[in-house]
């Protein structure tokens, strides 16, 4: 196969899913000489994980479009402050995008826009590279925020299960022929090994790990496992959350108001979550929506058993429509209840879903993905 320079275009690099799934995929795209690596960002990387990550991979050329140190991604909660500031923001990209443009980036062949098409403004005038857009989010979100109309610029759409592939082609006939399924990569064997670092969440509990976001439904997580908690006679049992996010405060304030207050952990993001997870009677995510959630596949790569929202997209795909976890409705507290209860009390048979789930595990091993994308590229 010929030299391809490929560029993952992303516009911040924030601790999160969609980064970490980043980092796998180049980490294995390295192992192939011919292929060389930029990435792209609207601004200037800050989280020391990444920026280590890139100083240990000076082969990757990292570029920032838009690197002004006060009009960023993120923008203050005050709404005056916000609306002034992304006028302002918005005034200069645009001016940058008209003087200078994607020029210097001639000698990319493959420009892939990472996340839900954040790049889709750069991307729609060039014409002398293959541009694909990697759509990470539900079908919902797709519709919501009308990306069909971005989608015309591009060559090609990855997505992130075969369900949303099929609902895609349904609604979108017209891009059918550009629609492609690949799923996010997982790398086991480096998974399995840092889940057997030291645990610093002792005795039984089950965990999420999420961002405390509002997408997430992290209250529902709260009341259903306050609901069992009260119906099984208040037993020695814990509930974990790992992560941050923008509602953490709420989420915590909430907690503070459950008889099980005294239950509830939540440990802010941790740089390696699988120990936890691993150690965990269950993990638990509780989601209204995902595009293919990692943290499923993680779980089930460390040999814990699953209790999952049954949303659109990857719950249902992962853990093989209930074969190799428990599914519920989204938001629905008693249901959850139900669960946490079930399995605590050991009422379903965990070893056999977890078994089941294991089976299917090599189909997300990077390996395997990246020959997938090293297909699609080339």
């Amino acid at each position: 196969m010929k030299d391809i320079n490929v560029a993952f275009c992303l516009r911040d690099m924030q601790m999160g899913g969609v980064e970490s799934v980043l980092i796998r995929t180049l980490d294995e795209l390295q192992k192939h000489k011919n292929i060389h690596i930029s990435l792209i960002t609207y601004v200037d990387i800050h989280e020391n994980v990444y920026k280590k990550y890139l100083e240990k991979h000076p082969q990757i050329k990292q570029y920032s479009l838009y690197p002004s140190k006060w009009l960023t991604t993120k923008l203050p909660h005050f709404f005056l402050s916000r609306i002034c500031i992304h006028f302002l923001r918005d005034i200069y990209r645009n001016f940058k995008r008209f003087v200078f443009g994607m020029r210097k980036f001639k000698d990319i062949d493959v420009f892939i826009d990472y996340h839900d098409f954040g790049f889709a403004n750069e991307l729609k005038h060039i014409k002398s590279a293959q541009k694909v857009a990697w759509f990470h989010s539900s079908l919902s979100v797709f519709k919501k925020r009308k990306f069909e109309k971005k989608l015309k610029y591009y060559d090609n759409l990855v997505v992130l299960t075969d369900e949303c592939m099929h609902d895609f082609q349904i609604l979108y006939p017209q891009f059918s022929s550009k629609i492609v399924r690949i799923y996010n990569p997982i790398d086991i064997k480096d998974i399995k090994n840092k889940s057997k670092e030291q645990n610093k969440v002792s005795g039984k509990y089950f965990c999420t790990v999420a961002r405390l976001t509002p997408d997430k439904d992290i209250e529902t997580v709260l009341r259903a496992f306050d609901l069992f908690w009260q119906k099984n006679k208040k037993p020695n049992v814990k509930m974990v959350f790992v992560g941050d996010g923008n509602r953490a405060k709420h989420y915590i304030s909430i907690a503070n108001t459950l008889l099980s207050k005294k239950q509830f952990i939540f440990t802010g993001a941790l740089s390696n979550p699988f120990t936890v997870m691993k150690g965990a009677v269950a993990n638990v995510l509780s989601s209204y929506g995902e595009g293919l959630p990692t943290v499923l596949i993680e779980s089930v790569a460390v040999g814990t058993l699953n209790i999952a929202s049954s949303c659109k997209y990857g719950p249902r795909e992962i853990l093989l429509n209930g074969r190799g976890g428990l599914l519920y409705e989204p938001g629905d507290v008693e249901q959850l209840a139900k669960h946490f209860d079930s399995v605590y009390n050991k009422k379903v048979n965990i070893k056999n879903m977890i078994q089941e789930s294991s089976k299917a595990l090599n189909r997300f091993d990077a390996k395997q993905i990246v020959k997938q994308i090293i297909s699609l590229i080339s």
